[in-house]
């Protein structure tokens, strides 16, 4: 079937192709360094690659990265906006990988990992979108170069790099008391030194997401406020020798669903990094990164009614207190002949993360009845290869390969039944890729790759147990990490009038972590029902992604995405009604279209996107609404420096059903918000 598909796919390619206007655009001057960690055109690197750019990610309403990626095919988020949610909620996954206890896609900002260190989930609000320069998305196994959570895809995002002296800012005021203020700077020091500079403020007073049949007078609006500090300095070290420093400060404060129910983070992150070049162009580069974070969650419950979620009264049942670390370094050396010879790099990275969730467990008198104490390290050692060559002019063959060793040490489950301290475990994981493209024409390639990647779990997934005064649900210190078998084939067009990729794929993963219900004898006392992580399951993903891009004239553009999943679990004996089902939170199908308008000061812009119904449990207990939201935003140059915007969200004010855990009331995604502001740039 696939086959097919794809021969129809190519054939209407081609005929879009010999309709487009005489003649093709060279290869397109954006370079990615994402898919192949070393800088490549977009045109025609082998992978399956879509690139946000600064214009498009401020034409876009959304006041977080999540929800300016959102429409991107194959990626996989909740539907509700980062700061609405609970943050462990925030997982992130591609192409069907979605498992609900872990991310399956990793997330960097500037090369270096931001998916919590201790849980996998993303804090989108640690990267202002005043500061992007563009985002690279990389769909397909990535664990050959980049190795844990890259197992669906990697996405970097990537600041900007100032070229001239420089001070902007920018502010605005929108529905729902929401605001957000930045500051940006940069200074062109000499020749050898460029300094920068951003602060971020952004706040909501947000909206009440609860269903209004199903709200108490507790209920309240999900209010969020997050500072950012980011600073930067790149320097030229000498004629062949470069370096750069970056330190990132961020805190926030969530209020959900109830008053004492609130969330409080904070992380700071430093990383450095040089290249040195030799004579005939190969190069040496080497980085390091540290990352401290702290994570406070209280969460209530309501006195009169354990476990029962009215919430007519409140007390906090669970205060978590999770503290993290994260060191760790790459070594880097690359060397390209030129043109179409051979290009080889070799490198080795190395990282350790430790960190402990401490849990403070209180009765509905609010005295302090247990402490769960979970704690671990986790070390990645890795060494990775990458060789291209073109056995033929218009034929390239780029392989890679990863050793990978992970081990979990140090590790204490102090949870109800835990066993203590646990041993030690270590595993090793080889993971190749192999991708072709051959280019029939100047506008007109194939691609095709296959791969194997792991995802390892979490210190989350191994030693954090968390419960409500009903039930528990515990984690599991001997987990092994998933492994997935996968490939994929596709087609770029790069014709004056119509870009785009469509991509085929399947993968097949093994010891899936899900979880399975305990049996009674296994309950602590006190608890009517409890779960314990597992690797349990195989799944199957397969599908199709398409996205296209037409200058429809000098000034008008438009965009279309679709994204076809096919995501089921083929095999889990412990919980077989899940067998055959679409996997939790990963829509059938999901359609995006734009339009966009730029023209002497002028810019507006038009999004939609349409996702089928999706479900939140595996057993199809738990549904979320199909729904189609419609954004647009428009702004105007009233001088050179000076620039006023409108951006509205959720425009025709839809109402649906966003998210449904079962572990929190059912959720609706955002009403109908509008924003405006102004954005100053004074030198």
């Amino acid at each position: 079937m696939l086959t097919r598909l794809l021969a129809r796919a190519c054939l209407l390619a081609m005929a879009l192709v010999a309709t487009a206007a005489q003649g093709q655009q060279d290869p397109a001057a954006t370079v990615v360094i994402t898919a192949t960690r070393g800088q490549r055109s977009l045109a025609d690197v082998p992978a399956s690659v879509t690139v946000v750019g600064r214009e498009e990610l401020q034409a876009t309403p959304g006041e977080s990265i999540d929800d300016l990626i959102r429409t991107v095919p194959s990626v996989e988020l909740p539907f509700m906006a980062s700061y609405q949610l609970h943050p462990t909620a925030n997982l992130i996954s591609m192409r069907g990988l979605r498992s609900g206890f872990t991310s399956h896609a990793l997330v960097m900002l500037d090369g270096v990992p931001i998916n919590d260190s201790f849980s996998g989930f993303v804090q989108w609000n640690r990267v202002p979108k005043e500061n992007v320069d563009r985002i690279e998305i990389v769909r397909g196994g990535g664990a050959s170069l980049w190795g844990t959570y890259a197992m669906g895809g990697v996405i970097n995002i990537i600041t900007r790099v100032p070229k001239a002296n420089q001070l902007s800012a920018e502010a605005g005021y929108g529905s729902l008391g929401t605001y957000h203020a930045d500051l940006y700077g940069a200074l062109i020091a000499s020749e050898a030194l460029t300094v920068s500079a951003d602060v971020n403020r952004f706040n909501t007073d947000g909206y009440n997401p609860i269903p209004p049949a199903e709200r108490t007078p507790l209920f309240v609006p999900t209010a969020f406020v997050a500072d950012t500090a980011q600073f930067a300095a790149n320097a030229r070290l000498a004629r062949d020798l470069t370096g750069y420093a970056r330190l990132n400060l961020h805190q926030n404060h969530q209020t959900l669903f109830t008053p004492l129910s609130r969330n409080e983070q904070s992380v700071a992150s430093f990383d450095l990094g040089t290249t040195k070049t030799f004579a005939g162009g190969s190069t040496l580069g080497g980085t390091l990164f540290h990352n401290n974070g702290h994570f406070q969650t209280d969460n209530t419950d309501d006195p009169n009614n354990p476990g029962g979620g009215s919430f007519t009264a409140e007390y906090v049942q669970n205060r978590h207190r999770t503290a993290v670390t994260d060191t760790g370094g790459s070594l880097i050396w690359a060397s390209r002949a030129g043109g179409h010879g051979p290009a080889v790099s070799l490198g080795a990275d190395a990282r350790e993360i430790s960190g402990s969730d401490i849990a403070d467990i209180f009765d509905t008198t609010e005295t302090q009845v247990r402490t769960d104490v979970g704690r671990g390290k986790q070390r990645f050692l890795g060494a990775f290869g990458q060789l291209g060559v073109f056995p033929l002019q218009k034929l390239e063959v780029l392989a890679s390969a990863r050793v990978q060793q992970w081990r979990n040490y140090e590790g204490f489950d102090g949870t109800l039944g835990g066993p203590g301290p646990v041993p030690d475990k270590t595993s090793t994981s080889l993971d190749p890729r192999v991708s072709l493209r051959y280019e029939l024409t100047s506008a007109f390639a194939l691609r095709a790759a296959a791969y194997k990647a792991f995802n390892a779990p979490n210190l989350d997934n191994l030693y954090r147990a968390f419960s409500t005064p009903s039930g528990i649900f515990l984690p599991n210190s001997q987990l092994d990490p998933e492994r997935l078998v996968g490939g994929e084939v596709g087609f770029d067009v790069n014709a004056r009038r119509l870009r785009g990729q469509v991509s085929f794929y399947r993968s097949d993963i093994n010891k899936l972590i899900t979880s399975r219900n305990l049996d009674p004898a296994e309950v602590p006392a006190g608890f009517f029902f409890g779960t314990r992580l597992i690797n349990a399951g195989k799944a199957r993903t397969q599908g199709m992604e398409a996205e296209f891009e037409s200058p429809l004239t000098s000034a008008l553009t438009a965009r279309f995405g679709y994204a076809y999943t096919d995501a089921k679990l083929v095999e889990n004996e412990l919980d077989p009604a899940s067998v055959g089902q679409q996997l939790q939170y990963v829509p059938r199908h999901k359609l995006t279209a734009g339009l966009s308008f730029a023209r002497a000061g002028w810019q507006a812009a038009l999004r939609a996107r349409w996702v089928s119904e999706t479900w939140g449990d595996n057993d199809h207990t738990l549904p979320i609404d199909p729904h189609t939201v419609v954004d647009a935003s428009a702004g105007v140059d009233l001088m050179r420096s000076v620039n006023v915007f409108a951006q509205v969200a959720n425009l025709f004010d839809r109402t649906y059903i966003a998210d449904n855990s079962g572990f929190a009331p059912r959720m609706l995604g955002a009403p109908r918000t509008v924003f405006v502001g102004v954005r100053v740039r004074f030198i």
